[in-house]
């Protein structure tokens, strides 16, 4: 009997310690969601409640699911389970944040990447409304760091705006307008929203994309990627 109450304990421990592991991707869920919904903005839900909380919840669930694995080890078979699972979460857990910020610390491309830095392409009026105030001089911080974006070449061509407007769908964007020698449009991140503006600049003999962040924030190459595949959506089109 004292056997069982024993073993009993252990697994509503360690399913304890399954709660505690899922805390930190549940706090991102959270964060991520309080954007979507207006509850509170990006900078305070991305710098604070994910990367400084959700880290610090993320080794409490390492601990947790160390935890989890010594009381299973007197009821394996009822609570090992329990044990595997929160290891796996805190492990997935803890591996994307270190993934994160290993992207960022290896990232070498600017939020601001054009396949022409001499003459880079110029949003439209429509883009630059909404992009945030003193983005000029960001701009120009920006191009001082350089490109540093191997793939985002000039397509020699002059491309359709049409087949503009494609490739910037293709590549994700929202297109906010096509129009003689350009296409310009907007791309958003799914968790937080993160913004980067795309215009494509069509002229004869030659086209050019450029890629900008809205966010004064290293965007670990995020705007090199995007970059990239509209100039290979654009290569590749008839």
């Amino acid at each position: 009997m004292a056997t069982k109450r024993t073993g009993d304990t252990r697994v509503k421990a360690a399913l304890a310690c399954v709660a505690i592991s899922l805390l930190a991707p549940l706090l991102v869920f959270i964060a991520a969601a309080g954007v979507k919904t207006g509850a509170w903005d990006r900078a305070f839900a991305f710098d604070v409640l994910t990367l400084k909380a959700a880290w610090a919840l993320a080794w409490v669930g390492a601990a947790a699911a160390v935890g989890a694995l010594i009381l299973a080890f007197g009821a394996w078979k009822r609570a090992g389970i329990f044990a595997a699972l929160a290891i796996v979460v805190a492990g997935l857990t803890i591996g994307q944040f270190l993934r994160h910020d290993a992207g960022i610390k290896a990232n070498q491309s600017s939020p601001d990447v054009s396949t022409n830095p001499a003459d880079p392409p110029v949003f439209s009026r429509q883009i630059m409304a909404v992009r945030p105030a003193g983005d000029a001089a960001l701009m120009a911080r920006w191009a001082q760091q350089g490109a540093r974006c191997p793939a985002a070449v000039s397509v020699p061509t002059q491309v359709a705006p049409g087949v503009a407007g494609y490739a910037l769908k293709e590549a994700g964007f929202e297109v906010a307008g096509i129009g003689v020698g350009r296409a310009d449009g907007s791309h958003h991140s799914f968790w937080f929203g993160f913004t980067h503006d795309a215009v494509v600049r069509i002229r004869p003999g030659r086209t050019d994309v450029r890629v900008t962040a809205r966010d004064d924030r290293d965007d670990g190459g995020e705007a090199c990627r995007l970059a990239t595949r509209i100039v290979e959506v654009l290569q590749t089109s008839p």
